[in-house]
């Protein structure tokens, strides 16, 4: 089976937390910016990509845990940094206790990787509304 096929039976069988995570990704949604699920990087498949800002998302079950997934995590992300890819990873069990804090920190990525903040169009139909910067507090130099 090539890649292409296997990457299109993974977006056919998703993990529910793929899933969830997809609603909130999906159609540009997310502040804005498109993503991809299940998409070629060589020889990865990544779980969600954002081409604007060249950040991969991954969503980890128990394999990723154990010795020979963490090498093949790790080669994967010397890979994908040497193509200018940054990685987040979040386990499941993280997502669902902190979907909230998993959105926002997709969305600092996004914004310090992609340097601007989406137009965004159909705001009433936004999934994932970016932190207003008032309530932000910078750190002090």
């Amino acid at each position: 089976m090539s890649l292409k096929q296997i990457a299109r039976e993974l977006r056919r069988h998703q993990t529910d937390e793929e899933k969830q995570l997809w609603r909130a990704l999906r159609d540009r949604r997310f502040a804005g910016f498109k993503f991809r699920r299940q998409h070629l990087v060589g020889d990865c498949i990544l779980d969600f990509y954002c081409a604007d800002a060249k950040l991969a998302v991954e969503l980890d079950g128990s394999q990723h845990g154990h010795p020979e997934g963490m090498q093949r995590d790790a080669e994967r992300e010397k890979f994908l940094a040497e193509h200018g890819i940054e990685t987040l990873r979040f386990w499941n069990h993280q997502w669902h206790k902190n979907r909230e804090g998993c959105l926002l920190e997709i969305w600092n990525a996004v914004q310090r990787r992609s340097g601007c903040v989406r137009v965004m169009k159909n705001a009433g139909e936004q999934k994932f509304i970016p932190p207003d910067l008032k309530q932000i507090i910078l750190p002090k130099n």
